[in-house]
């Protein structure tokens, strides 16, 4: 269950609270800016603070990983989702969008591994949005983690502020 949920009884029944619940979207927010460079985390995929899902139910979602920030063409940038359970995922079919001041690089993902990139880039990424669906198994959380794409002095960064939502849709 997400951790955006009506948990009080109050005026709604159980019944009322289960549509609720099943419709309503677990909303994670950066609560810290996340920064890498070479002398670091770098190229080593690691925690975003604050983008972590609540326990997810088995079932199909649909999501979207806002992430602003900045990175240089000398490290761009490389997100990925951890499990918090071992093979809690059974596919995943994403779109990611890295925009730059002057282009976009669109990369397609369709790897359920555990951490697998599904942004990879060394480009001067100033803003990543990615959008898909995830079929979750078993129950469990996810978390952003982000690093550098290519190990450098440059700071690749992922600002607070950044969010990501996921919505059961089956």
């Amino acid at each position: 269950m997400s951790k955006n949920t009506v948990k009080n009884e109050g005026a709604l029944s159980a019944d009322t609270r289960k549509i609720l619940n099943d419709n309503t979207s677990d909303v994670s927010v950066a609560s810290a800016t996340f920064s890498a460079t070479s002398g670091d985390t770098s190229t080593t995929l690691t925690n975003v603070a604050g983008l972590v899902t609540g326990t997810l139910e088995a079932g199909t979602y649909r999501f979207m990983i806002h992430l602003a920030g900045v990175a240089t063409a000398n490290s761009g940038l490389k997100v990925g989702l951890k499990q918090g359970t071992a093979s809690m995922l059974t596919s995943i079919e994403s779109i990611a969008r890295g925009f730059t001041a002057s282009a976009v690089a669109v990369q397609h993902s369709t790897t359920a591994t555990d951490a697998a990139s599904l942004f990879a880039s060394t480009s001067a990424v100033i803003n990543c949005i990615i959008e898909g669906t995830v079929v979750v198994a078993t129950a469990g959380t996810l978390q952003v983690q982000a690093a550098q794409n290519a190990s450098h002095a440059d700071t690749t960064s992922v600002y607070l502020g950044s969010y990501m939502t996921f919505t059961k849709v089956v």
